[in-house]
């Protein structure tokens, strides 16, 4: 069978009678409008709403806002003064005076005060994520391949151990291991479900000066991702991790503007904020036929499974917040293999839950 070699570039850097999207059951095929309200008590619900649109006072007009156009709304501590992001990724300030939003909710119709309010997501469920830009469409999306050669070989996106010409490669240089990424900072990935086989086969020595043993095998997958570049050196790094080790190790975290501040070269390396989410040991990644993962992420939940075993389920309460002008609560996915080791995807797929 022929191949395709395509130049690569990543630093691994609800309610009865309607269909909802519970990451657990995510057979819907319509879309759906439905509300998130993150309160001012820490707590969070989901629901239908009964409005279909808000008016928001800007300096300049006054503007009236169907939902299916907004994505996110935040709320100032006055409980007026709100700003908006928009589907189209257009940012709105102004202020905006609600009445109290009705919902339909598992639990039934609530009335939540906009006093209680701390920020509000707008989600379409159902539908597919835009598939992105860039040079290799594998699937259902377009990715960006950085750092390596990659190829399609078969049913598998494999990246090869070659460097992508132009690209400074090396612990000395602009970065380490190959790496996919798609739809950085797509404001359309919000609320999303990927499953896909993921493989850490191991270091090759064409890509092996630092005398790490051939089966040594990591590498991570990010989501969530605002921000990632190629290169190290350059100001990125703003998205989730899980991290996976050879040993069975892993962790979840995220990191805002991650980058090392030198010209060239693994040095200094520092962030804007990093928090650790979940960690463990005892997985079994097999460097051969790798391993199912799949990640929900919906509002501020997260899960992760490995081979059908959930071992992440958290809510991180500070997805909405701001860190060095980067909020985590929307973005692509990314796949990598750290210290030069090898990976393939294979049996991709993408959904809106």
């Amino acid at each position: 069978m022929k191949t395709k070699t395509v130049v690569v570039v990543l630093a691994v850097i609800a309610l009865a009678g309607r269909t909802w999207a519970d990451p657990d059951n995510t057979s819907q095929t319509s879309q759906q409008l439905r509300l998130e309200l993150d309160l001012s008590d820490g707590s969070h619900i989901i629901g239908v709403p009964v409005i279909a649109s808000v008016s928001v006072q800007t300096p300049y007009a006054t503007m009236k806002l169907p939902l299916k156009q907004v994505l996110a709304l935040k709320m100032g501590e006055d409980h007026e003064a709100v700003t908006i992001d928009m589907r189209n990724g257009d940012k709105l300030k102004g202020v905006i005076h609600l009445e109290p939003i009705s919902l339909e909710t598992l639990f039934g119709n609530v009335a939540i005060g906009v006093e209680h309010i701390r920020a509000l997501r707008v989600a379409l469920t159902g539908g597919a994520l835009l598939a992105g830009e860039g040079p290799l469409a594998f699937g259902g999306v377009n990715w960006l391949p950085w750092r390596t050669l990659f190829e399609v070989q078969g049913d598998k996106l494999v990246s090869l151990p070659k460097v992508r010409p132009g690209f400074s490669y090396g612990h000395g240089g602009n970065g380490r291991g190959p790496g996919l990424m798609t739809n950085i900072g797509n404001p359309d990935w919000r609320d999303y479900s990927v499953e896909f086989e993921f493989c850490m086969s191991g270091v090759d020595p064409a890509l092996n000066p630092y005398g790490l043993p051939p089966d040594y095998h990591g590498g991570g997958i990010a989501f969530h991702v605002v921000d990632a570049k190629e290169s190290w050196n350059e100001c990125g790094g703003s998205g989730y991790n899980l991290s996976l080790s050879g040993d069975g190790a892993w962790s979840l975290g995220c990191s805002y503007n991650w980058y090392c501040r030198v010209p060239t070269g693994y040095g200094n390396p520092q962030s804007d904020g990093e928090r650790k989410l979940a960690e463990g040991k005892g997985l079994k990644l097999d460097p051969q036929t790798g391993n199912k993962i799949r990640i929900d992420v919906c509002g501020t939940r997260i899960q992760i499974r490995v081979d059908g075993e959930k071992i992440v389920d958290v809510r991180d309460e500070k997805m909405l917040d701001s860190v060095g002008e980067k909020t985590l609560d929307h973005g692509g996915i990314g796949v990598g293999g750290c210290h030069d080791c090898m990976i393939w995807i294979r049996n991709f797929s993408a959904k809106r839950l």
